[in-house]
């Protein structure tokens, strides 16, 4: 006896999911290598040597107060707003 062997059917397009990114929280750790990268980036274009620049972008005392507040990195604009205040 003879099989016959069955017709495949044609395999259904199957949609693909969007993929989706949440963007990470920033840490102070992330503040301060962006803020050191940006300064040290500035400093080269500015054309100072390497040394330098890389000076000034270890040294967090001469950033400016506002590319990162000395005292509080992560500083929350509506912490300075009270809420109970009517």
């Amino acid at each position: 006896m003879a099989t016959r062997k069955r017709a495949k059917k044609p395999a259904k397009k199957v949609a693909k999911r969007r993929k989706t990114t949440k963007e990470p929280i920033l840490t102070k750790l992330d503040f301060w290598a962006i803020a050191a990268k940006e300064v040290y980036d500035s400093c080269r274009r500015a054309g100072m040597d390497e040394g330098t620049a890389l000076a000034f972008a270890m040294d967090r005392s001469s950033y400016p107060d506002w590319i990162v507040d000395p005292k509080d990195p992560i500083k929350n604009p509506l912490d300075d707003f009270d809420e109970d205040e009517d």
